[in-house]
């Protein structure tokens, strides 16, 4: 099925493995028909990854040895920031950040909490 991207106007197709994948998808999470795609591929993916910040650069210390690092985060990001060499190191445990699921409070709600804690 050929369609029109709604944000280039570049048309676009619709396939048929796409359209069983997405109604296969649709009936295993029972929240009814997934909507076909209003984006063409290149628009997706954009969308998907408009959150990557890989142009500008930060002068910066690591939050977990202190030493003077360039990031790709801010001095005041909510959440702390490790060099690379403390990242992969067996100097913090990643499981100390875990933590039970509330099930009576929104799931995003929770997982803004555990990003602003969790080292990047």
């Amino acid at each position: 099925m050929d369609k029109t991207c709604t944000q280039c106007s570049s048309a676009f197709e619709v396939t048929a493995a796409e359209t069983r994948l997405r109604e296969k998808f649709s009936a295993s999470f029972g929240t009814g028909p997934i909507p076909e795609p209003t984006l063409c591929t290149e628009c997706r993916i954009q969308q998907k990854m408009m959150w990557r910040n890989e142009r500008i650069l930060y002068k910066r210390k690591c939050d977990a040895a202190g030493k003077d690092i360039i990031s790709v985060y801010p001095k005041d990001a909510p959440f702390p920031v490790y060099e690379r060499h403390e990242w992969w190191s067996d100097r913090w445990d990643a499981m100390e950040f875990g933590r039970d699921f509330d099930f009576n409070r929104r799931f995003f709600e929770q997982y803004a909490e555990l990003q602003k804690v969790v080292p990047r």
